[in-house]
This record gives C-alpha cells, sequence and structure tokens, in this order.
C-alpha cells in the first residue's frame, strides 16, 4: 500500500468512469488494479485542458516540458512513467479505442505501473481530449530511511559472507552525497578523501536499497571492522526526472 496519496475530491464522474474502465480491463487480464493518484490526475487535466484549448493531440504542445519533467513536477517521486492521449466525439468510446490501440493498451495494461491520473476536457464543439497519467510511484522516503536500507540490504549480504561489521555515524558521508547529489556526478574520490577510509562504494539509484553489484564483493572482504552510509535525495536530474538518491558507503 502506498503512502501519502492524496483523496480522490477532485475526481470527476468522467474520469472516474475512464478509472473503473481501465481497473477492470486490467482484472480481466489478471494484473493488480491501479491506485488513484491525485498528483498525476492534476498533471493529466493541466494536458487534456491544453489540447482542448489547442484542438490538438499531442503529448508534448508548444511550450510543454516532456511527460517525465511535467509528471516530476507534480511532486510525485517515480522511477518508470508512460502516458495515453486520446480524443473522440462519444466518451464512452475513450477506453475501447485505447485498448484496440497497441501502445495504448501496453500502458494500460503494464504490470510496471502502481499508480494512475486521468483527466478529461471537453471543447466547445463536443470534442472529448482524455489524458491517462501512469508511474511506478516510489515511497517519499527522508535520507536517513534510506540510508538505514542501505544498511540494511548490506548486511544482508554480509550475513553470507562474514562477521557482522559496526555501522557508524559520520556526517562528513552525508555532505559528500548531497555535494554529489547537487552536480549529478559520481565521484568515489571524494568519499576517499574523507579521513581513514579504506574503501568506498557510491551510486545512484531511485530505490537505494538495490546495491550496486560491487556491494558483493565488499561484503565478503574482510579488511575493514566498520562503515557508514550517507544518502541524499534530488530531484532535479535529467536523466531521473522522478527523483533519485545519491549514496555514499565508506569502509574503515
Amino acid at each position: 500500500m502506498l503512502v501519502g496519496l492524496p483523496a480522490l475530491a477532485q475526481q470527476t464522474a468522467q474520469e472516474k468512469q475512464l478509472f473503473d474502465e481501465l481497473n477492470a480491463d486490467r482484472k480481466d487480464a489478471g494484473l493488480p488494479p491501479l491506485e488513484w493518484d491525485e498528483r498525476l490526475a492534476n498533471a493529466a487535466r493541466e494536458h487534456s485542458k491544453l489540447m482542448a484549448d489547442q484542438n490538438q493531440l499531442g503529448h508534448v504542445l508548444k511550450g510543454e516540458p516532456s511527460v517525465a519533467e511535467r509528471l516530476a513536477a507534480s511532486g510525485i517521486r517515480f522511477n518508470r512513467s508512460g502516458e495515453n492521449v486520446g480524443y473522440d466525439s462519444n466518451f464512452n468510446d475513450m477506453t475501447d479505442a485505447w485498448m484496440h490501440s497497441p501502445p495504448h493498451r501496453e500502458n494500460m495494461l503494464s504490470p510496471d505501473y502502481n499508480v494512475v491520473g486521468i483527466g478529461v476536457a471537453k471543447t466547445d464543439d463536443g470534442i472529448y481530449f482524455g489524458t491517462q497519467d501512469f508511474a511506478h510511484a516510489l515511497p517519499q522516503r527522508t535520507a536517513q530511511q534510506a540510508e538505514d536500507l542501505v544498511a540494511q540490504s548490506f548486511e544482508e549480504l554480509r550475513k553470507k559472507s562474514g562477521p557482522r561489521v559496526e555501522r557508524i555515524q559520520d556526517a562528513a558521508v552525508q555532505r559528500v552525497a548531497c555535494a554529489m547529489a547537487k552536480t549529478g556526478k559520481i565521484e568515489p574520490k571524494l568519499a576517499m578523501a574523507l579521513p581513514d577510509v579504506h574503501s568506498t562504494l557510491v551510486f545512484s539509484d531511485s530505490r537505494p536499497e538495490n546495491l550496486p553489484d560491487a556491494a558483493h564483493s565488499l561484503a565478503r572482504s574482510n579488511r575493514f571492522t566498520k562503515y557508514a552510509v550517507g544518502a541524499c535525495f534530488t530531484g532535479d536530474q535529467p536523466d531521473a526526472p522522478g527523483g533519485t538518491f545519491y549514496v555514499v558507503m565508506t569502509f574503515y
């Protein structure tokens, strides 16, 4: 269950119809339902209104950022996203039209998404424009929570390979992680420059508990007795518009 998702306070009858039809199709395909996300819905509403105002179908209209950038601006954290757009003079045909279009159907029946927001706008001459914005939403985590997840994953690896090592707190490690998050660059030399550091593991991931392969060899090493973890979140990197954590592990 995702936490912190806005309530359905603004969901319109038309949006609910498309949402219910979408989840009915997913159920028929043996897939779990998508949860409604009001942040994505607001992004979808704005895009549908823009399409209706310009009487133009498209994912990126003039003056608009990319789909992923629009969704990131809503405040949701995610590591996958997609969008369906469509128009029809008969609103009740919209879901069926999407389902009979392979790329739209692929989004609707993707197991990689867990949330959706839908927006509908109508032109003065009776044409409905609809937008479905999909994402794989991630929990909102603090830097401390991310660091704890990294430590848990590492200690699970360590259980299989050697004696437990002590985790220590070092504010300098977190500062290095934030310096990298600010520049968007992985810089192991910054971590190695810290006092008494023997080895480092530096990476970025939207799910910080997913340790890179190099963690396995470090978990098997007996050349250190202590380690520290620092993590810093950024939503400003173009290659990760839904946000990512920069993580630094130092070994002593």
